[in-house]
């Protein structure tokens, strides 16, 4: 029963990144065919800019799903002093957009092209620490259909209706950027009069939420701000020294498959409230991290043989060899960073999410000045590729030697990494041997597992 639920409510919340897959199949190739790559480019820096605006929640969002979870009968409590502390933070910003304007006015040189991105990069900013607030609540009291219906709102709707609109009227960056925003902040405000509708919310002083952002959200904060640089530092990097266009094409293969990201999110949401309560279910944690390195590789290594009929058949003209060997690449980059999800969700859990830290801080500055050398000097996109796939293995090696002790059979889970690297390298030069190395893993299906 305890996994027919986790089962239950992942694909709840995954369904929605389900959906946004077939979306961005569609909104994509709009994009670039009305719009053009180096637009394409632009407006996706643009949305990995604004991702940063979460780090600004300060970690309120999985502090009170943490919060909730560990006393249940103060949950509305919880809630409405993080809605609290969000308002406060949301003010503060609030004056820098104000600031920002009186500077416009009375400044002599002109520099309403910055301000303009500036004013939307805030205002996002806003929304966005309030949606995280509030997806923290829905999450604590478990309300996951709610919270898949608004993830796909916020998430995709509002990154690829923009696009699909480019059909029916040429429009610009800008504009593009605004609608956007106008979604993510419909969205929200929905949500949070679902919220009040539910009476979730309950006026208080209790200092619950507090002692535990003081304890937790220093290092959520900080995680988040690092989970954010390694998604964004490579595409800054590649729009300075490689161009728009360049992003656009080390892009296109990235987010197809990063939304593979979506259903170990929706596995690590349901996980969260489960290990913060008092009598962890490590069960639950064991069972999850099988499914993304054991049973879902197998389905997605059977897929990459026919990725050049699919992608032909999806980008048309610009298709291009260089976007079917990064959409192999980052196919099982994918993978292992899908696996750091359900670890990294057992840190937050437990309230050691320092000693993650400690694994991405010592890894960072060789990650950081390789992505930097790389780029600057004009290397393959390939190459870059790699580095994050040899990122994503190294991080996901690390976080399994600090939890060795309550995962189970975890030798297994350091040699299918491996062995799926054998089997990328051979999609590339010998398809025989690859599909022979591709039978012990589909009969490893009919094992019995624990």
């Amino acid at each position: 029963m305890r996994f027919k639920d986790l089962i239950k409510n992942s694909t709840v919340l995954s369904t929605p990144g389900i959906i946004s897959i077939f979306i961005s199949l569609l909104s994509i190739p709009i994009h670039l065919n009305y719009a053009g790559p180096e637009n394409y480019g632009n407006y996706i820096i643009f949305h990995f800019i604004l991702m940063f605006s979460i780090n600004l929640n300060f970690g309120i969002g999985k502090s009170t799903v943490i919060s909730i979870n560990n006393i249940p009968n103060k949950k509305k409590e919880i809630s409405f002093k993080a809605l609290s502390y969000t308002t406060n933070i949301s003010i503060l910003i609030l004056i820098l957009i104000i600031s920002l304007y009186f500077f416009k006015e009375f400044l002599v040189f002109d520099y309403s092209q910055f301000y303009k991105f500036t004013l939307h990069l805030l205002f996002g900013s806003i929304v966005s620490i309030f949606f995280i607030s509030l997806e923290g609540i829905l999450q604590g009291n478990r309300k996951f259909k709610l919270l898949s219906i608004f993830n796909l709102f916020f998430y995709s709707f509002s990154l690829s209706i923009p696009s699909i609109l480019l059909i029916y009227k040429k429009f610009s960056l800008e504009n593009l950027i605004f609608i956007s925003i106008l979604i993510k902040l419909i969205s929200t405000l929905i949500m949070l009069m679902i919220v009040k509708y539910y009476n979730l919310i309950k006026k208080s002083d209790n200092r619950i939420l507090a002692n535990n952002l003081k304890k937790n959200a220093r290092w959520i904060t900080l995680n988040s701000l690092l989970i954010q640089l390694y998604d964004l530092f490579d595409k800054y990097l590649i729009k300075i020294f490689l161009g728009p266009i360049a992003v656009a094409t080390y892009s296109i293969p990235q987010q197809l498959t990063g939304k593979l990201s979506i259903i170990s999110k929706s596995f690590s949401a349901f996980l969260l409230p489960n290990l913060s309560k008092k009598k962890i279910d490590n069960q639950s944690f064991n069972f999850s991290l099988q499914i993304f390195i054991k049973f879902i590789p197998i389905i997605i290594f059977l897929i990459i043989p026919i990725y050049p009929i699919l992608l032909k058949f999806w980008l048309g003209s610009s298709y291009n060899e260089t976007i079917l060997n990064l959409t192999k690449i980052f196919s099982l980059s994918v993978i292992y960073a899908c696996a750091s999800h359900i670890l990294v969700t057992k840190f937050e859990a437990t309230k050691t999410l320092n000693k993650n830290l400690k694994i991405e801080f010592l890894l960072m500055p060789f990650f950081l000045s390789s992505l930097y050398f790389l780029s600057s000097e004009n290397f393959s996109l390939l190459l870059i590729g790699i580095l994050i796939l040899i990122k994503e293995l190294i991080l996901l090696f690390l976080r399994l030697k600090f939890l060795n002790l309550k995962i189970k059979q975890i030798y297994s889970f350091y040699l299918y990494p491996i062995y799926f690297l054998i089997m990328l390298s051979l999609s590339f030069y010998n398809y025989y041997l690859y599909y022979l190395m591709l039978l012990p893993l589909m009969l490893s299906l009919f094992k019995n597992n624990d």
